[in-house]
């Protein structure tokens, strides 16, 4: 599945790229001398294919380069504070005409404010140092960038009542993230679905998913757990995830009633913080 550039091996494709011509060859000779078809030489050179460490120093030694490509290969493979799969996911947002995503515990990072954000990972995160955390936080914030465009994706977001009820770092920090919510919906950014509170099991237990629809490449579905998220294009995923991802919106609250409880959840955490409990003597 071509899931668009890597910026770090289009740095390193750029680099394979002049070396080559340096050597006065041709990606069809290159690839001869790899041993692999041409098209994998090309996707080298456009960032769109990763290179193993082995295929970096046999480049160097075909090329006659003192370790050119080695190094770039070095830069691009570096350690990374944000996990891999940040990453994908955001090259994937970019690209993305509509995005559909189902949670049951807390707001989908798409749309999380940074205090959430911040205090959901202290909380779900607590090993990471605070440079790591940091550097989480500004990927996220990234990903976020879709949403101003001015030709934004179509969101649709369908969560558990739960979501908008646990506190996260605290009653004003999720009032904040509702108000967010809210006003994203009524700029028509996204559209919300909540389930109702006293709903049954239903099909959303498997747990939280998303799924990506592009203009032009087949749909991707991804399944979210400890440590990242699980991404497929396999066609019979997408469609289990259509499916249920219908299922839950027919079962959910309608969008004007999911707005109305969001508004009265947020009323009832400003009450809260405003009229604090009086202590007993």
């Amino acid at each position: 599945m071509d899931r668009g550039r890597n910026p770090e091996w289009q740095r390193l494709g750029r680099v394979i790229k002049r070396a080559r011509k340096s050597a006065q060859m041709t990606q069809q000779q290159l690839a001869k001398a790899m041993q692999v078809v041409p098209s994998t030489v090309s996707a080298w050179e456009r960032g769109t294919r990763g290179l193993q460490e082995e295929g970096a120093r046999e480049l160097d030694r075909i090329f006659g380069t003192s370790g050119v490509v080695q190094r770039a290969w070095n830069t691009a493979n570096a350690p990374t504070f944000v996990p891999e799969w940040y990453e994908e996911v955001e090259q994937l947002e970019r690209m993305v005409s509509e995005l559909r995503e189902y949670h049951s515990s807390v707001t989908p990072g798409l749309v999380q404010v940074e205090t959430y954000m911040r205090a959901l990972l202290k909380e779900s995160a607590p090993w990471v140092s605070k440079r790591e955390l940091e550097e989480m936080i500004r990927s996220r914030l990234k990903r976020q960038e879709i949403l101003e465009k001015g030709d934004p994706p179509l969101l649709m977001m369908v969560l558990e009542a739960a979501v908008i009820k646990r506190i996260v770092g605290s009653k004003k920090i999720l009032s904040e993230q509702l108000e967010s919510i809210l006003r994203l919906i009524d700029e028509g950014v996204v559209s919300v679905q909540i389930m109702p509170p006293d709903a049954t099991c239903h099909p959303g237990g498997s747990g939280p998913f998303r799924i990506y629809t592009f203009p032009d490449k087949p749909l991707v579905a991804s399944a979210e757990h400890m440590w990242g998220e699980k991404l497929s294009d396999e066609m019979l995923h997408v469609q289990q995830c259509m499916t249920i991802f219908g299922k839950l919106q027919a079962e959910a609250l309608t969008p004007q009633s999911s707005r109305d409880l969001i508004r009265k959840v947020k009323e009832e955490l400003d009450d809260d913080e405003a009229c604090p409990p009086v202590a007993q003597e």
